[in-house]
């Protein structure tokens, strides 16, 4: 096979170390952007999956039981998501964050829920960056309310 049959097609590959590298964990920043983010939403400027445009991902689980020899089995919290995004403005761009949680994760030092993010040019479907989530997820949880305080706290 051809190894360079899509040679104009640059992935960058990046880890949570990588991600930490280039500052994910500030906060303000983050804050910052999930007001655009949120702005965007508010405009309309956004899309998601379904047919509806606006559903939160396509789950994926197993049944309780199999007659099929290795089969996955349904357990607690155990599922499979695909969550497809564009988001506009200045970030004209689209994306999926997929991830995998099961609960027995814990037991093997896994934390439950394992994310990946892949960020795709949405004018030729090809993908730019493929990175771990579980850290960018964490930082987004923690912003909504950060920018909820910045517009509703008290002075």
């Amino acid at each position: 096979m051809n190894e360079n049959r899509f040679p104009n097609i640059d992935i960058l590959f990046l880890s949570e170390k990588n991600l930490i590298e280039c500052g994910v964990q500030d906060m303000k920043k983050c804050i910052d952007v999930m007001e655009k983010h949120f702005s965007l939403i508010g405009k309309g400027d956004y899309r998601m999956g379904g047919a509806n445009g606006n559903e939160h991902g396509l789950k994926m689980s197993f049944p309780d039981t199999s007659d099929i020899p290795g089969f996955p089995t349904n357990g607690p919290d155990y599922r499979f998501m695909a969550m497809p995004a564009y988001l506009g403005g200045s970030f004209h761009t689209c994306g999926i964050k997929t991830y995998g949680s099961n609960q027995a994760n814990r037991s093997k030092g896994l934390p439950r829920s394992v994310l990946m993010l892949q960020l795709l040019d949405c004018e030729s479907g090809a993908p730019y960056a493929y990175m771990s989530a579980n850290l960018i997820s964490s930082m987004r949880t923690g912003a909504v309310p950060g920018l909820g305080i910045r517009h509703l706290a008290v002075k």
